[in-house]
């Protein structure tokens, strides 16, 4: 019973520190369209509060790995005053979580290097990046492979921590995903709680909610797959 009230009130917390993010930077959160993500980033947390892309077999599922020239993270040109992180993020204690994979841009030079950019990045523990989020974005593959195309939103919640040369770069206390499947109107939706420690027998599982869990944490509301914020123009194209 405590063990729920205390993550009840943890949630509580960061819907309200979300709602104040809001009102606070609502004008620093800046619209990002790069090849095969949109980013909803947010110049004075340094991190995106929202990522959105369609995935296709045709972005990963190529003869040839046309997306290995040795990417490097780094500053979104559309944006650079605000995401040149690289030594923030090295260092720190926490990694640099990709919340689109590269490995779903394979197939396009360029899609593969914005990849890399800060506008599609944020900070994750280590073990929940190369364990959890990164079996998550198989299953994104999978998912792809069977019906052809999906819809991924990808968002943070909250603040937890601050990391960074300036302590400018904010350590969201939750993340999450929501994996839409146009063709069964389907909602897989997860969300992490960016700050737990690491336990080897966790899996995804665990972390599986339903679409009205995400809504009522991150602020957000989904029909049909198209979501509407905030800072967020409703449209098919998100």
């Amino acid at each position: 019973m405590q063990k729920g009230i205390l993550r009840s009130t943890s949630t509580l917390v960061a819907v309200i520190l979300f709602a104040f993010s809001i009102n606070s930077y609502g004008q620093d959160i800046v619209k990002i369209r790069n090849q095969n993500y949109t980013s909803y980033f947010s110049k004075a947390q340094h991190i995106p509060v929202l990522v959105v892309y369609s995935l296709t077999p045709d972005l990963f599922n190529c003869t040839r790995m046309k997306g290995e020239n040795n990417a490097k993270l780094g500053p979104d040109p559309q944006i650079p005053d605000a995401t040149t992180l690289t030594d923030d993020y090295n260092n720190s204690l926490f990694d640099n979580a990709q919340m689109m994979s590269p490995e779903e841009n394979t197939c396009d030079r360029d899609a593969y290097t914005e990849s890399f950019y800060f506008t599609n990045v944020m900070p994750m523990p280590k073990d929940l990046y190369k364990e959890l989020w990164d079996k998550l974005q198989d299953k994104e593959i999978v998912k792809a492979k069977k019906f052809k195309k999906i819809k991924v939103f990808s968002g943070t919640v909250g603040r937890n921590w601050v990391i960074g040369r300036d302590a400018n770069i904010i350590v969201p206390e939750w993340c999450w995903k929501v994996i839409y499947i146009p063709s069964t109107d389907e909602y897989l939706c997860y969300q992490f709680h960016n700050i737990e420690p690491y336990n080897a027998k966790d899996n995804l599982a665990n972390h599986k909610v339903d679409i009205n869990t995400i809504e009522s944490l991150a602020g957000v509301h989904f029909v049909n797959g198209v979501i509407s914020a905030p800072y967020v123009t409703a449209t098919a194209s998100n």
